[in-house]
């Protein structure tokens, strides 16, 4: 079976080269994920999955076509689908190459807008980019030069762009920054409180510019569409730049900020690789450093121009695609030998290339700005505050790793400042050994936590209770007695006091000694409180004074039948270390609230008791006597006091 006929060397170097741009979409997956919060991570990379997908499949449906078609006065080339089953090995593998451009263009938007663009508005931005602004700007500047040839207006002119300063980097800036621009900044970036939003795995981010600076060398080295002798040099201008303005960056970085800036690094080298693609095949080695050193100050300069200006660009793309992209372009007028410029001299190529710049990014940021504006109106381009707060991973693609997981639990916990539960993550997973160390810290903080609260507990007890009988104390009581009597007010309802003296106590402290007085008031409390409903409160005013609070009574009868119950009770002898005591009690009894009733302070209520047990006092002790709440419609006074009950 005869060999099928081989590929042409220069065909196989185009694929390859190709196959290293498609290398590009890896770079910036690591770039920009890297770049974003961990909670947003999967959303960016799966952007950038889908958005190659879209452009592929619309630069074949019609987008190569409206770029290298034939010209419809150098605007545009009219759409159609690539049937490139029937097209020869080298315009196959030409289709192939600029798919991966497309591609390109398209995923530098993805960063951008990071963190707070919804998917389905991601998705229109990519069909805009791919599907309207890059064909036609492509067709301006490149269409014929798989024939040797220019055929758009600009390229008719005279405009330079090689590999792709302006027709891919550019644009994708031009079109970031309208995006950027609609949506607003992330919450929290700026503002009175706003500050930086690290990414959550810079290494990553440094790995990708790496698979980025390698799929440049396809990038810039396969536009020659053919493996000639510049190939070499253009991989080495490439280079050059590159590092170059990585340099360039650090050390810009270094005199503004006194740190080398890790973003200012990354961007400043990606600046270097973008700027030097406009001009890799007409420069040297001096011009490559220059280019790149320039790109890189630019960069950095461009991302602090940012700030100011409070846009948020979470990767940089405007700084490093669109402003280096500028710088490239232009750059190709003061590096390239005069000889190579298609105007002859440098001042008259520089208006060309300006010229192409400015009508370039008019139309990109117009057509894609009024684009936007518009759909944004139709839906919402941003996601909501509680989706951005969330994260993207989940609101938008219910998608999360177990470290997301993890810092989920602990953002919620944080925000309700609820730390009664441990944290719950799967085990054997990367996030396992730091949910164990937090749950450690949250269960020494519960415990420190309750011990503070049991010893804020215990004040609070002992500035309520008397320490001797363990009842309420005086401040307690009369705080009860406030609410009490305010409820009485709402409610109509009567309560009453039973303000209790003991009678004979003195002789008893003084003659038993003060040890027998103290546990005949313990026996004395304990009594009380077993006479008793478990609602009344029974309190020490001090001294040997009690008193006893009910908040609610049914009838005149229930409260004497207390009253009864209480000097009866105190009236029994009482068994004490030193010997047998008797005792008695005089009561004063105040009603207070009802409908009719007046308002009184709790502290007028409290006199009444007090006044009517002195009238108990001098009708022989061992009685109680009632003073009931004044009328509303009569004077206050202490009440009718009740005769002395039967003994």
């Amino acid at each position: 079976m005869p060999l099928p006929d081989a590929l042409s060397p220069h065909i196989a170097w185009v694929l390859v080269a190709s196959f290293l741009v498609a290398l590009m979409q890896a770079g910036f997956t690591c770039l920009e994920s890297g770049f974003v919060r961990a909670k947003n991570s999967i959303h960016v990379a799966i952007k950038n999955l889908v958005d190659f997908c879209i452009s592929a499949v619309l630069f074949t449906l019609f987008g190569f076509a409206i770029m290298f078609g034939p010209t419809v006065d150098g605007l545009y080339g009219l759409p159609g689908l690539v049937a490139y089953e029937t097209m020869t090995p080298q315009q196959v593998t030409f289709f192939i190459f600029q798919i991966m451009f497309c591609g390109t263009a398209t995923t530098i938007i993805a960063g951008a807008v990071s963190e707070r663009m919804r998917f389905v508005g991601y998705i229109a931005v990519t069909v805009v980019i791919a599907g309207v602004i890059y064909p036609l700007v492509g067709h301006w500047i490149w269409n014929g030069i798989d024939q040797g040839q220019a055929n758009g207006w600009l390229g008719r002119m005279g405009f330079v762009d090689f590999a792709g300063s302006t027709v891919v980097h550019s644009v994708g800036g031009w079109v970031s920054l309208s995006a950027i621009l609609i949506i607003g900044p992330r919450i929290g970036r700026f503002g009175p409180h706003g500050h930086r939003i690290e990414g959550h795995n810079l290494p990553m981010a440094v790995l990708g510019v790496f698979l980025l600076w390698f799929g440049f060398f396809g990038f810039n080295g396969g536009s020659t569409l053919a493996l000639s002798g510049q190939v070499p040099v253009i991989v080495a201008n490439t280079a050059l730049s590159g590092a170059a303005s990585g340099l360039a960056g650090m050390v810009v970085s270094w005199i503004i900020s006194r740190r080398p800036g890790v973003d200012a690094i990354v961007n400043s080298t990606v600046a270097g690789l973008v700027a030097i693609c406009a001009s890799a095949n007409l420069v040297g080695a001096l011009d490559s450093l220059l280019i790149g050193a320039g790109a890189g100050i630019i960069s950095v300069l461009g991302l602090h121009l940012l700030e100011r200006l409070s846009i948020d660009d979470v990767i940089g793309a405007v700084p490093s695609h669109l402003f280096a992209g500028v710088w490239g372009t232009l750059a190709v007028a003061l590096f390239a030998s005069p000889a190579d410029l298609p105007a002859g001299d440098r001042i008259g190529q520089l208006g060309v290339q300006a010229a192409g710049i400015a009508a370039v990014g008019l139309f990109s940021i117009v057509v894609s700005y009024v684009l936007f504006r518009i759909m944004d109106l139709m839906f919402s381009f941003r996601v909501d505050a509680q989706a951005e707060r969330v994260g993207l991973n989940v609101a938008e693609h219910a998608a999360s790793t177990s470290l997301l997981d993890l810092i989920t639990q602990m953002d919620r916990q944080a925000q309700t400042g609820n730390f009664k539960s441990d944290v719950e993550v799967e085990p054997e997973t990367e996030a396992s050994r730091i949910a164990t160390f937090y749950n450690a810290v949250l269960r020494k903080f519960r415990t420190e936590t309750q011990r503070r609260q049991d010893a804020l507990d215990r004040l609070a007890k002992l500035a309520a209770t008397d320490t001797l009988t363990n009842l309420h104390n005086r401040r307690s009581f009369f705080e009860s007695m406030r609410r009490a009597q305010a409820a009485s007010q709402r409610n109509q309802r009567q309560g009453a006091i039973l303000f209790l003296d003991l009678d004979g106590f003195k002789a008893v402290n003084d003659g038993m000694g003060h040890d027998a007085g103290d546990a005949l008031l313990i026996q004395v409390a304990k009594r009380i409180v077993a006479s008793v409903r478990e609602n009344d409160m029974v309190a020490r005013l001090g001294g040997d004074e009690f008193a006893l609070l009910v908040d609610e009574i049914d009838s005149l009868d229930g409260l004497t039948a207390l009253a009864d119950k209480l000097v009866v009770t105190i009236r029994e002898p009482f068994q004490l270390p030193q010997g047998i005591a008797t005792i008695g009690a005089s009561v004063g009894v105040a009603v207070f609230g009802g409908s009719k009733a007046q308002r009184e302070s709790p502290e007028a209520i409290v006199q009444r008791a007090d006044s009517a047990m002195y009238e108990a006092k001098l009708a022989g002790k061992g009685a109680w006597r009632l003073s009931e709440a004044p009328m509303s419609d009569a004077p206050p006074g202490t009440g009718k006091a009740a005769p002395e009950p039967p003994r």
